[in-house]
């Protein structure tokens, strides 16, 4: 696989189309049965997903899928912290990321990042949050590199596969471009 993607077109950031919904929910059950990541044993039913896309595209979030070979590999979205708990902020995006165990360290995670970010500024959202566990150290090295800063822990917990870990949040703040 190696860098044989960085010129194919379909191997770039895309909005997410509802058609994708199969494929979407067959990498996040994929990787929710690892057992690593997440808390989440298995992926939401589809009809869950299906709502939240629904939202998504009527309210122009961020929700982006890199495509291989007509299979989702890679998918990133930042919801308004308001769509995730009545309580939150809508000006701050939760950003959630996935992707397939062999494709991961080649660039997909890199490609979506930036395509979010530059979505969530031009909503004008301040600020981008996430939750990530501090054994996943390729994840924290990504998110460091584009900005984002610890701020703070949250209880350790366990996870599917068994171990328990500690995750963290952290956030990047969205500065406006410069115009001009």
């Amino acid at each position: 696989m190696g860098d044989d993607f960085q010129d194919d077109p379909g191997m770039q950031p895309r909005k997410i189309r509802m058609d994708d919904l199969d494929a979407f929910h067959e990498l996040f059950s994929q990787v929710a049965a690892e057992g690593l990541y997440s808390t989440r044993p298995q992926a939401p039913p589809k009809a869950v997903i299906a709502r939240a896309l629904e939202r998504a595209a009527d309210n122009g979030w961020a929700v982006y899928v890199i495509e291989h070979a007509g299979r989702i590999v890679a998918t990133a979205e930042a919801y308004p912290d308001s769509y995730c708990r009545p309580e939150g902020d809508a000006t701050v995006g939760i950003l959630g990321m996935q992707v397939h165990a062999s494709w991961r360290r080649q660039g997909l995670g890199r490609r979506l990042l930036e395509k979010v970010i530059e979505h969530c500024r031009e909503q004008g959202m301040r600020c981008i949050e996430l939750n990530v566990f501090k054994s996943n150290q390729a994840a924290l090295a990504l998110y460091r590199l584009y900005g984002f800063v610890w701020v703070d822990d949250l209880p350790v917990c366990q996870l599917p596969a068994g171990h328990r870990d500690q995750p963290q949040r952290m956030r990047l703040v969205l500065k406006k471009p410069l115009l001009g």
